[in-house]
């Protein structure tokens, strides 16, 4: 999945070659130049949607457009292409289409982070609304400016008509400008930008046995992009389909096995390699176990506790008696469909075990398969270090989730009920639980389901920076690192302003019907 860095590159790339192919039909090349400007602006102009642009931004869509108006005027005087529109058998022409392409896909994935009334759908959208953000996507559209006034110059050279050369030179001398003094004005650009990729819906895509070895760290990347989606729908609100108790309690059983096995696939790894390189997997394979155990322990909390809303997991009940079934009061409870997020943990587990164990495996399976070699799951992981930055992608998408996770506790508060007498709520004796050992839980023990998720925060961010440190030693750079600590950045910001008066303000009014404070005394003396 292309990057916003990628795609710059792609484009810039294929400007160049196109400005050192001949063009046969210079009308034509004329003509898809033109839309490649046209393109160009989209980037710039999505700036001013969030705030002003600056005045650096401004020069560079000005001069562009003033390029676009003089390439116009020099159409005019060549003779109408007949390819024009689609693709040439020129090289020039077919790869000025390609450039165009890559451009407009930034816009695309710029906008794939709104939503379309410009509600952000992931943490990295506030990312794009800085003034360092925007100066990226100037700094490189100015990078591209000066490949279009190659171009330019080569149809200058090309050109037989005089007034067409000059109109050509005139288009090299706009688009020279705008791309010096586009660079020169945005040495603040936040370059963390560039690893930005295209947001991926929360639809779970499930794994194949005919997958390639070598391209299950990609896929593991694209599940991480779709968590990191549901854990900011779940901090925002943005879903109507809300986790449940169920949804996070199976989410933290398969994100605490994706630690697991991507800690035994380091520690295979480590077999292959010197033992000052091997030190290092072994540290970070302790790492992940830390944050497998502390998923599993928020996976713990959730004991003895029943979502009625999906109560998929719940304590194992007995059987109904003869008469309560003659009675017909036996209640088949509800069907609900998991939450996607609950999916795509599971998908992202088979991934990783495929990665240790081969295609074919499957957490179902009853027996263990042998593992594979160290030395083929570093050959599909293409070394040490991109196997460490593929596994990254586990711990920093872990930490948005722990995140969100109190924020779906909450939301599930009101059909959550236990049969732990210590765990009720005092006080509370509905028609419906009066004869039955379920009640509502307690405040209490609803703060001590969103306790542990506190302590996943750092064994993920430990996981997270050793898995960093691993890629950064053997020399394989990490762009998204950057990129997800200003995301980190903003979602901690956003809980804590979500997690005080806001929240205050919707919960103080349910809590006095849920827990009158004179039946809750009664209840007390009683006991004594």
């Amino acid at each position: 999945m292309a990057t916003l860095d990628e795609l710059f590159d792609t484009a810039g790339d294929r400007l160049r070659t196109a400005a050192a192919a001949p063009s046969p039909d210079r009308a034509a090349t004329a003509g898809h130049l033109d839309r490649f400007l046209t393109a160009l602006v989209g980037p710039l102009a999505l700036d001013k949607v969030d705030t002003p642009r600056s005045a650096v931004t401004n020069d560079l869509a000005f001069r562009v457009g003033r390029a676009g108006d003089v390439l116009q005027s020099a159409q005019r005087l060549l003779p109408s292409p007949d390819t024009l529109g689609t693709p040439g058998t020129a090289p020039a022409e077919s790869h000025l289409l390609d450039a165009s392409a890559a451009v407009e896909a930034v816009r695309d994935v710029i906008q794939s982070h709104h939503g379309p009334d410009r509600v952000p759908l992931s943490a990295y959208a506030y990312a794009l609304t800085t003034g360092p953000a925007h100066h990226y996507l100037t700094r490189r559209c100015a990078e591209l400016a000066w490949g279009a006034a190659q171009v330019a110059s080569s149809l200058a050279r090309d050109t037989l008509d005089p007034s067409a050369a000059g109109a050509f030179a005139d288009v090299r001398r706009f688009l020279s400008e705008a791309s010096v003094f586009g660079r020169d004005g945005t040495r603040d650009a936040d370059a963390a930008i560039g690893a930005l990729p295209l947001m991926l819906p929360v639809d779970p895509v499930q794994t194949d046995s005919a997958d390639r070895p070598q391209d299950v760290t990609a896929h593991l990347a694209e599940d991480c992009d779709r968590l990191s989606r549901a854990a900011f729908e779940t901090l925002h609100h943005r879903s109507d389909h809300r986790m449940s108790g169920s949804d996070l309690q199976q989410l933290a059983r398969w994100t605490a096995m994706q630690r697991l096995l991507a800690g035994r696939v380091l520690l295979r790894a480590a077999e292959e390699l010197p033992e000052q390189t091997a030190a290092g997997l072994r540290q970070s394979a302790e790492a992940l176990r830390g944050s497998a155990q502390a998923w599993q322990k928020s996976a713990t909390a959730w004991q003895r506790i029943v979502d009625t809303a999906d109560p998929r997991s719940h304590p194992k009940l007995p059987a109904p008696s003869y008469e309560v079934v003659r009675r017909g009061e036996v209640v088949r409870l509800p069907q609900v469909l998991p939450h996607p997020s609950t999916v795509i943990a599971r998908t992202a587990a088979v991934r990783v075990g495929q990665l240790l164990y081969g295609a074919e495996w499957r957490p179902e399976l009853t027996t263990r398969p042998d593992p594979r070699k160290g030395a083929a799951i570093l050959a599909d992981a293409r070394g040490p270090g991109a196997l460490a930055a593929a596994l990254y992608r586990l711990p920093a998408t872990g930490w948005q989730l722990a995140l969100a996770a109190p924020q779906a506790v909450n939301r599930a508060r009101g059909g959550l009920v236990t049969d732990v007498f210590e765990h009720q709520a005092p006080g509370l004796k509905a028609p419906g639980l009066k004869d039955h050992r379920f009640r509502p839980i307690a405040p209490q023990q609803l703060k001590a389901l969103a306790a542990p998720y506190t302590a996943v925060l750092p064994a993920e961010q430990a996981s997270a920076v050793s898995l960093l440190d691993i890629a950064d030693q053997a020399g394989v750079p990490v762009p998204r690192a950057l990129l997800d600590a200003t995301a980190h950045r903003g979602l901690a910001a956003t809980a804590a302003r979500g997690w005080t008066q806001p929240r205050k303000a919707t919960v103080r009014p349910v809590q006095p019907r849920l827990r009158p404070p004179q039946p809750q005394v009664l209840l007390r003396r009683r006991g004594l």
